[in-house]
Formats: structure tokens, sequence, C-alpha cells
């Protein structure tokens, strides 16, 4: 009996893969040099040190923010997940400098699109650390199932998996 319902349960719960939205190495947040991400204090996610300063969605879904100062992307998922994707830590501060975006609210993204560029190095010579923290502002009934840091990935490989029961 046991063995049904966990099956009927496990048909019912819906997956969702977040990509990797740079090419670069994985770490976990609490690696970040930043408290606010590092304690997760806007939510869980992860975290890439870019090895260029292309980034693309993560996700499918619907543009809800671009900051005026082109550093970060809020994107609300077709499934309701909500993301934070913030190219460099401090980078507000250069007030756009070294960053173009290409997404607009309210466009329509597929995994892979890309949402902005940075000059990587030119930032890196400003003193600006690169790491580029992905955040999932709205947990709520999702659980993530898999998160892999630690390694060299490529931009539109899974790092995040996560459930909705």
């Amino acid at each position: 009996m046991f063995d049904s319902l966990k099956k009927m349960f496990e048909k019912n719960a819906k997956t969702i893969s977040l990509k990797a939205v740079e090419d670069g190495r994985t770490i976990p947040m609490d690696e970040v040099n930043d408290q606010t991400f590092a304690q997760e204090l806007l939510g869980p996610g992860i975290a890439i040190v870019p090895s260029n300063g292309t980034v693309v969605s993560p996700i499918n879904g619907t543009i809800a923010t671009v900051m005026d100062t082109k550093h970060a992307v809020c994107i609300q998922g077709e499934d309701g997940l909500e993301l934070i994707v913030h190219a460099g830590l401090d980078t507000v501060e250069l007030n756009g400098k070294y960053y173009q975006t290409y997404k607009e609210i309210g466009d329509q993204v597929k995994a892979g699109d890309v949402l902005l560029e940075f000059d990587l190095e030119e930032i890196t010579k400003a003193g600006y650390d690169v790491t580029t923290p992905i955040v999932i502002t709205n947990l709520g009934d999702y659980k993530i199932t898999k998160c892999l840091t630690g390694q060299q990935v490529k931009a539109g490989k899974e790092v995040i998996q996560l459930t909705k029961q």
C-alpha cells in the first residue's frame, strides 16, 4: 500500500530544472563574498564564478525586473518560480558601466536566451567580484533536490533541480 501511495505522490511531483547562467565554476551560496547572498537572506540558490561575461536565462519565463544599473534581472518562471540573477557583487555601484542588457520588463525568455553581458576584465580591474548568484526568492512548496556546486559548467547545464509537491 505504501509503495502505491509513494508512486502516486512521485507522479504528482513537478520537477523544475535551473540552468547555469554563465560558463564558470559553481559555488554554494555560503561561499559568496556578500553576506546577503551567503546567508540566503533573499533565498537559496547557487552562484557561478564566471569565465566570461555573457549571462543567459536559467529558465523559461517572463522578465519581471531589469535593474536600471543593468547588473541584475528578476525572472518569473512559467511555473511561478521567481529568480534573481545578480551579475557581480556590489556592482550596483558601477551604475551600469561595463553592462549591456538585452531584455525589458515583460519580455518572454527561454532558458539560454541572453539576458545581459558585462566586461569581466574591466569590472575585475575596477576591484569588483564578478561572482553571479542565482537566487530563488519564493521557494515555497519547492524543494531543492539537486544542487551542482564545485564544478566547471557551461551556460545551459542543469545546476539546480527542484521538485514541487
